[in-house]
């Protein structure tokens, strides 16, 4: 592969993706580095979809001749941005016209710091990578609002471009190139010089790359199999870090673990929106940000919000389109599947919501409520559906909504003593590091593995479901159904069963029954 050129991909390009599909192979394809990669060489870029351009055309074949000599080469275009000739050459571009597209990525919103830990000791330093760009900002005052992309470069015949979404991940091999595109600052009213930027010309893209952790020892098999000791480790530490609240525990546990599925006409079944609210406010300043990077040291993606005036009139949540670029700009929302999105309300003081401020409020509520994001197209709207696993942390009852809400009870003994609480489950993770990659695939595969309703369990949740509705039927929806048989499931998968029966369900209300009675 390091001898690997675009001519002869070209020609070869099935031996090529075979080669490169190959187990093993695809992590020797050194990862696109600034200071690194001179052009033509093959390297690897792993981020997100944030834009799609319309398409670029280029001539699949050209001719170059020497003016002194009158002699002439044939190259091809694929592969290339850009015809490089010298003072004395002619370039005459042939008439069979081809498309690619390009896409503007940029590294992963909300990666956490150990993923990066763990891609660099795979040599994929996206860390490195991240602190090149930062170079480039500073170097380059021109590049900042746009210094972070990288153009990938599609070609239809070789990927299969239905595949193209906003906001998907990909992991692309192809050969390193500079594009050339207009700067944007919209405040102008033309396009400004060109500048060169980061290209990739695609061979070949995992559309759903696999989790960070799939190349460990730790199969899906063998997580399956200690489910159940994994999780009460896991709820061991989410109870520390809820300051010796159990029963919150059990729910940021289901919240973290939750997966969509089967969505179909508006609904969203799955999502597992979580408000902890009650959170004194004497312990506000230490806790809350303590609680989050605790978080981020478990999941893969997470990003934290914190709700206040200024942040929600000022921020732009909302990705929205530049016409006068033609560029879609990035919104803070603007997120990969499966990322955990940590709103804290706990600052949150009386103060008046500007226009802007509205529209992000009623963004917030979208995720949450239809798990949707409505992108400003300035003349309209387009939803896009997302994956964002929401948490609230709040003093009183929620600004937004929520799936499920609790009142947050810590032990009276942990409040004075949150570093020390919260430090003791850090270190206890750090000092087991064989669990804590246990935990972290847990977390990321669990609410995804085959799950089964068989006949029996369904009628007695009918019977169930109906005995409740009699007895308070002003109290009880078809909402209160989806929440049992979404929290039923959880509990059955967290514990490495693929089924539910009247045991766990049993446990489901009386988990309910508790939280109710503490919500009153």
């Amino acid at each position: 592969m390091d001898t690997w050129t675009p001519a002869y991909c070209i020609d070869n390009i099935d031996e090529c993706k075979r080669v490169l599909l190959t187990p093993g192979n695809w992590e020797k394809v050194p990862f696109l580095l600034d200071r690194q990669a001179a052009v033509g060489t093959l390297v690897r870029f792993k981020g997100m979809i944030q834009d799609m351009l319309n398409p670029d055309y280029y001539s699949k074949t050209f001719s170059v001749v020497n003016s002194l000599t009158n002699e002439t080469k044939v190259y091809q275009g694929k592969f290339s941005s850009a015809v490089r000739s010298k003072e004395d050459e002619e370039i005459h571009f042939g008439d069979d016209l081809m498309e690619r597209l390009p896409v503007a990525c940029i590294p992963i919103p909300g990666l956490n710091d150990w993923v990066k830990n763990v891609e660099s000791s795979n040599g994929l330093n996206e860390t490195e990578l991240e602190e090149n760009f930062a170079k480039r900002i500073r170097l380059d005052p021109t590049c900042q609002k746009r210094s972070n992309e990288v153009f990938v470069l599609i070609y239809p015949e070789d990927v299969d471009s239905n595949e193209l979404k906003l906001n998907r991940v990909v992991d692309v091999i192809g050969f390193y190139d500079h594009q050339y595109v207009n700067t944007d600052d919209e405040s102008q009213e033309q396009p400004l010089d060109v500048k060169a930027s980061y290209c990739v010309h695609a061979i070949h893209i995992k559309f759903q790359p696999d989790p960070v952790l799939c190349g460990s020892q730790l199969t899906e098999k063998c997580i399956w199999e200690e489910a159940s000791k994994i999780q009460e480790e896991l709820k061991l530490v989410l109870t520390q870090a809820l300051l010796g609240d159990s029963l919150a525990a059990n729910y940021l546990l289901f919240n973290l673990v939750s997966t969509i599925y089967n969505r179909q006409n508006n609904q969203v079944p799955g999502k597992f929106a979580l408000n902890i609210r009650g959170i004194p406010q004497d312990i506000v300043v230490d806790y809350t940000s303590k609680l989050y990077s605790l978080i981020s040291c478990l999941v893969e993606k997470s990003k934290y919000f914190p709700i206040t005036i200024d942040n929600m009139n000022n921020t732009d949540l909302i990705p929205r389109k530049c016409y006068t670029t033609n560029r879609l700009l990035n919104g803070f929302l603007q997120l990969s599947s499966k990322t955990h999105l940590v709103l804290d309300e706990t600052n949150l003081n009386p103060g008046k919501l500007e226009n802007k401020g509205m529209l992000n409020l009623q963004a917030i509520n979208d995720i949450i409520s239809n798990q949707q994001v409505k992108y400003d197209f300035m003349y309209y709207t387009i939803d896009y559906e997302t994956e964002i696993s929401v948490l609230t942390l709040s003093n009183g009852k929620s600004l937004f909504p929520f799936d499920i809400d609790i009142v947050f009870k810590p032990d009276p003994s942990c409040i004075g003593n949150i570093e020390e609480t919260i430090g003791s489950a850090q270190t206890y993770l750090n000092s087991q590091s064989s669990l804590l990659e246990k935990i972290r695939k847990y977390i990321t595969i669990i609410s995804s593995m085959d799950f089964n309703f068989n006949e029996d369990i369904l009628k007695i949740i009918e019977n169930d479901y109906v005995a409740m509705r009699k007895a308070d039927p002003k109290n009880v929806s078809p909402d209160d159904l989806h929440r049992f048989m979404v929290i039923s499931k959880l509990i059955a998968l967290c514990s490495g069963k693929n089924e539910l029966n009247k045991e766990i369900w049993e446990s489901c209300k009386a988990l309910e029954s508790e939280r109710k009675i503490r919500n009153k």
